[in-house]
């Protein structure tokens, strides 16, 4: 059975450049970390990003933006 996931971001930003740009004030570009992520969009238009795997978790992503594994 698939298990749904619901997130409701506590930050959101008026475009998906400036959702990139505070996960790159967070974890610069050039740094191969690893870290994966995608940017989502609210039903009201503001973005917000969501990083993926264990990866994040390792690198504490959880304390500012929302990770899924």
């Amino acid at each position: 059975m698939a298990k749904l996931i619901i997130l409701e971001p506590n930050k959101t930003y008026a475009t998906a450049a400036n959702a990139v740009k505070a996960v790159e004030k967070v974890f610069p570009s050039g740094d191969d970390d690893g870290l994966r992520y995608t940017i989502q969009r609210t039903d009201d238009g503001r973005y917000f990003p969501v990083f993926i795997g264990m990866k994040a978790v390792e690198h504490g992503v959880h304390f500012r933006f929302h990770v899924v594994t």
